[in-house]
């Protein structure tokens, strides 16, 4: 999950410069007011993201950035129009580019949601797995939940959303409502299976209990596998784009001391 104050703030240097250029651009044009479709999208993505504490202001601040961006590029087209002279081509250039950045930029968005939930879904079967081994041992769901938790990477965005919940049972909300906010912050599938299985079958206890346990278990493991295997295809699948670009590269090298021969 990537860092709030890194992915809603202006970069350093430049872009930090033209911060207050897209605020004083958004403010003049109304783009936030006109745009109402754009924002609430911008809001839910950050929500997905962050949590349900962004509101508005994150979406405008994430707002200002994109922006930002445009105005950087279209800088960088007129400062390379000015020093080449070919202002039709830089400024076509250069247009485009800006244009691509806020794109790019909204884009960003949705690959660290997935990520985010791909992460969650890694991470859930082993998680799941040591709560099996404690309430098999004789822990009760909520001790075996916090000390899960606890023996959690704080990195993961699975185990950030877990403590959320930890803190909430240490100030004695019940774990039937912890559980739901839980799911609903995490908003993937593999973790609303398990916050329903575990609430519909943790007062039973006992064998009924880390039975179901067990079968969710598999459940989740096999969706792990699958997982893997098309992060696996999909990371091929990008080194396509090198090799061809290698294999001309060397088809070039070799094949010019030939070409150069025949011309002599």
């Amino acid at each position: 999950m990537p860092d709030q104050e890194g992915l809603l703030s202006p970069a350093t240097g430049i872009w930090r410069m033209l911060d207050p250029v897209a605020s004083s651009f958004l403010r003049r044009t109304r783009l936030p007011q006109k745009a109402s479709h754009l924002m609430l999208n911008l809001q839910l993505k950050l929500s997905a993201l962050y949590g349900a504490d962004m509101t508005p202001a994150h979406a405008e601040r994430y707002l200002r950035k994109m922006t930002s961006a445009f105005l950087l590029g279209l800088t960088g087209a007129v400062l390379l129009g000015a020093a080449s002279g070919s202002w039709g081509e830089s400024l076509g250039g250069g247009l485009f580019a800006a244009l691509l950045a806020p794109v790019l930029l909204y884009r960003q968005l949705d690959r660290e949601i997935k990520r985010k939930k791909r992460s969650m879904i890694m991470d859930l079967p082993e998680f799941l797995n040591k709560l099996t081994l404690l309430v098999n041992a004789g822990e009760t769901v909520q001790r075996a939940l916090l000390r899960c938790t606890a023996a959690g990477s704080k990195e993961s965005p699975l185990y950030r959303e877990l403590q959320q919940m930890a803190n909430e049972l240490t100030n004695n909300i019940s774990l039937k409502r912890a559980m739901e906010d839980f799911s609903r912050r995490c908003a993937v599938q593999e973790v609303s299976q398990f916050t329903t299985t575990l609430l519909l079958n943790y007062k039973r206890g006992g064998k009924e209990f880390v039975t179901a346990l067990r079968e969710l278990s598999r459940s989740l493991w096999e969706r792990r596998k699958a997982l893997t295997k098309t992060m696996g295809e999909e990371a091929s699948s990008k080194l396509v784009f090198p090799m061809v670009v290698i294999f001309l590269i060397v088809t070039v090298i070799v094949a010019s001391p030939a070409v150069l021969l025949m011309n002599h």
